[in-house]
């Protein structure tokens, strides 16, 4: 996904009018992956959240302006039933509902999948206003639910829906990023800095850039202290923004109340003296900017892990004791110098005391248990936490020939602590972690897999890791030697005609032969046979047409021509020799000429029937030159025929039946 495109949205909203109406809408990714850091440090999710945060407070308010948003991977872990469809539309295009988007991302969990293709594909109908149309997707991977992302690119256009899609990539591995650049303009950042950057470049022609500063703006904020029901009279508070400052709130008339005068912006409240601290405060033009800070004191939280070992992605158990189980509360696993308002890998935690079952994080490195509860105005709050525990890289170990034959089976033995959506596959020497092309799965129960090579030559490297960490466990590197390739066939055939094509070539299944026209993408095919039946020459039934074609070996998995070679067809001619007349019922003997292919027949129905119509026939494939049917027992005016599988006719002559 894109940061800076998202800040060309942003500048373009920035703009003092708009041109016509605009609908925008926000598409957030809140996969589990988003906890993965930037190279600043920052957690992917909270640097996107910061960003839309800051936007939807300080964005302009424009009559003509419709603003939405849409949350995918915020309800069900990627490893639930369901992920792959959580996908809603949380704030629909109609205006722009400041308070309640400001909520809302502050409140999106990553804990999902990617299902990036059916949420452009319901993004489809979101639109209800005529105008301009802009989506903007924040995503820091590719789609992970098998959905078909260019085909919902091309639906929103085939509906009618001219909208300008745009990607912000949030820490894209180079390939990803190059992948979604042929979908739609992109833009891919890996630190808080580099979005800066971004705004300031994406808005440079788009936003009017006033003479002189523009007067500071301050909206009046309300905040309301509660504890155990009850307003708290005493204390002081305070809200810090963006710039660091402190801003001392003034004590109302009414008890527990504070008020004060702030410019838009995200900010942190502290309360006095109970020591609590409030994040992601959003004070925003048009919103009410009134806040509820809950500081009654929670219950204390025992938690245990049992687990002596714990390896990235491994479930395991997790027991904790002394919650209320009243409100909102949740197991976070999170790093251990996480501030307090991070939510990776989160739990409902229901009941009083449970054990819970909870997957470790995708990276290595020091985590605690942190089991928190969500206030009044939806920050989270610890109330117990574990020891720090380490979560290591299991050990894995790969063993693959040093050198294998272009698109042969090969053997992959490995030694792992199988975790589910672990997956063993190869991709080119030197491609970047968290790509992939040929996979398949590993099981407990064995210590090998099965895998085609690839398909052309050179050097690879076999990775064993897991759906969930972008870095491989383990890596091996082998290397592809070209396989013995050859088609033998003659140069000029009749179209729709039986081909018999000698060829060399590894006798595996994955590998097929098949006539298609030279134009024809890779894995287009026509009547095809497969490598591994042994038959050499096989026979294959050259499509109906005329032309210069091509015969190809194609790898089937990997979708690649390995070898080919030209062929012309010619056009369809037969011929037939009968008696002119024959008695009912009668035997009639026919010499024919023909492409004789499969499903070619020749057949004696009346003169004017359709061409799809037959009374007795006999197939010509493999047949002598000369065949034997039956008269129909009717006398009459009939026709004998030469009939395609396809119902097509190519040649014909009379015959009296009496």
């Amino acid at each position: 996904m894109r940061l800076p495109v998202f800040l060309t949205c942003l500048g373009l909203l920035s703009s003092t009018a708009l041109a016509e109406p605009t609908s925008v809408e926000l598409i957030l990714d809140c996969s589990g992956s988003m906890w993965n850091k930037l190279s600043d440090g920052r957690y992917r999710i909270d640097a996107a959240k910061q960003v839309l945060s800051e936007f939807i407070a300080t964005a302009p308010e424009k009559e003509d302006l419709h603003i939405g948003l849409r949350l995918y991977g915020s309800k069900v872990s990627h490893r639930e039933p369901g992920a792959c469809e959580d996908t809603a539309l949380v704030v629909p295009i109609e205006g722009f509902q400041r308070g309640e988007m400001l909520k809302l991302v502050k409140e999106a969990r990553a804990i999902g999948a990617t299902p990036l293709a059916i949420s452009l594909n319901a993004a489809a109908e979101d639109f209800t206003k005529p105008g301009k149309k802009q989506v903007i997707v924040f995503t820091d991977g590719e789609e992970s639910c098998g959905g078909d992302v260019t085909a919902a690119l091309a639906k929103l256009k085939s509906e009618g829906i001219d909208a300008d899609v745009r990607i912000i990539g949030i820490g894209l591995p180079k390939g990803v990023a190059a992948r979604f650049a042929v979908l739609a303009p992109i833009e891919n950042a890996d630190s808080v800095l580099k979005l800066a950057e971004a705004l300031k470049n994406a808005t440079a022609t788009t936003v009017a850039i006033p003479a002189a500063p523009p007067k500071v703006e301050k909206l009046k904020v309300t905040v309301r202290v509660m504890k155990n029901g009850e307003p708290l009279a005493e204390g002081d508070i305070s809200l810090t923004g963006g710039d660091k400052t402190p801003n001392k709130l003034t004590k109302g008339e009414e008890p527990g109340t504070w008020t004060g005068e702030l410019p838009p912006g995200i900010y942190t409240a502290k309360v006095a003296p109970a020591g609590r601290t409030f994040t992601d405060l959003g004070v925003a033009r048009s919103a009410d900017n009134t806040f509820v800070l809950d500081v009654t004191e929670l219950p204390k939280v025992t938690i245990e892990i049992p687990n002596e070992e714990i390896t990235v992605l491994q479930e395991f158990a997790l027991m904790f004791s002394g919650a209320n189980g009243i409100g909102d509360q949740h197991i976070v696993i999170a790093p251990a110098d996480a501030p307090d308002s991070a939510v990776p890998n989160l739990r409902d935690a229901i009941g009083k005391e449970a054990t819970m079952a909870i997957i470790a994080p995708d990276l290595p490195g020091m985590y605690e248990a942190r089991f928190t509860q969500r206030g009044a105005n939806g920050s989270n709050v610890i109330c117990g936490r574990s020891k720090p525990f380490e979560v290591k890289v299991p050990q894995v170990t790969l063993e693959v020939p040093a050198t294998v034959t272009s698109s042969t089976p090969m053997t992959v033995k490995f030694k792992a602590p199988v975790q589910n959506n672990d997956w063993i596959g190869w991709v080119k020497a030197g491609a970047e972690d968290g790509e992939y092309q040929i996979y398949t799965r590993p099981t407990a129960n064995s210590d090998s897999v099965q895998m085609n090579a690839p398909a052309e030559p050179g050097d690879y490297e076999m990775r064993y890791a897991n759906e969930g960490s972008i870095k491989p466990f383990a890596r091996k590197a082998f290397k592809v030697e070209a396989a013995t390739l050859g088609l033998e066939a003659p140069e000029t055939v009749m179209a729709g005609s039986m081909v018999a094509i000698g060829w060399k070539a590894p006798a595996v299944g994955n590998l097929y032969i098949s006539i298609v026209e030279k134009t024809a993408q890779p894995g287009a095919y026509n009547d095809y046979r497969r490598l591994d039946g042994g038959e050499n020459p096989l026979k294959i039934l050259a499509p109906r047409k005329t032309g210069e074609m091509e015969i190809r070996i194609t790898e089937e998995q990997q979708n690649k021509v390995i070898f080919s070679r030209p062929i012309k067809l010619t056009a369809m001619q037969a011929t037939l020799k009968g008696p002119t007349e024959v008695a009912k019922d009668s035997p009639i003997n026919i010499a024919w000429t023909g492409p004789a292919g499969a499903g070619d027949f020749v057949t004696i129905t009346k003169v004017g029937a359709p061409e799809s119509e037959y009374l007795d026939y006999a197939y010509v494939v493999d047949a002598p030159a000369m065949v034997e049917i039956k008269a129909p027992e009717e006398a009459g005016d009939y026709e004998l025929r030469y009939t395609t599988q396809e119902n097509e006719v190519i040649a014909r002559q009379p015959i009296k039946v009496k």
